[in-house]
């Protein structure tokens, strides 16, 4: 339960945070009042950050590797290091291996998100030619209160 109630937490936050970051960068509050120019620009920056959390998520696992293989080895120890020992460089490592690649692939998939709600609202908005978009529709009667179920074509020349 307590691990339920964990994730419904991080992916309400989530959605929260999906709002900042074209507010605090464009002064907007919804994707869609960006210009193209601006989506394009989001969509270069985040495909930077996408890129440099995985990078911090790929090495935060190399120290955790480091550290769990006992592969720290040390020559010429410094007090601290000696008041710690092997066993305890190799503890500290894995901990901080283990904290530097949770917090880089947190960081992974949630610019990972972003860029599909970049990329989403550059397909509805800036449609190019020739496209065809196809989706569900319900229309409702305001005045006999019934919904008929239909599809939207949509052709952009």
């Amino acid at each position: 339960m307590k691990k339920l109630m964990i994730v419904i937490s991080l992916l309400i936050l989530s959605n929260f945070s999906q709002a900042q970051w074209y507010f605090k960068d464009y002064q907007v509050k919804d994707i869609n009042q960006l210009t193209l120019q601006q989506l394009n620009e989001s969509l270069k920056t985040t495909k930077t950050q996408v890129l440099g959390a995985g990078l911090c998520a790929v090495f935060g696992g190399g120290l955790f590797l480091l550290g769990i293989n006992n592969l720290v080895t040390l020559d010429n120890p410094t007090m601290l290091e000696q008041l710690i020992g092997e066993k305890g460089m190799n503890d500290i490592f894995a901990g901080l291996g283990a904290a530097v690649a949770v917090g880089g692939a947190i960081a992974f998939f949630g610019y990972l998100e972003r860029v599909g709600h970049i990329k989403t609202a550059i397909h509805q908005n800036f449609p190019g030619m020739g496209t065809i978009h196809i989706s569900p529709k319900i229309n409702y009667d305001q005045y006999t209160g019934t919904g008929n179920f239909g599809v939207t074509l949509t052709c952009n020349f």
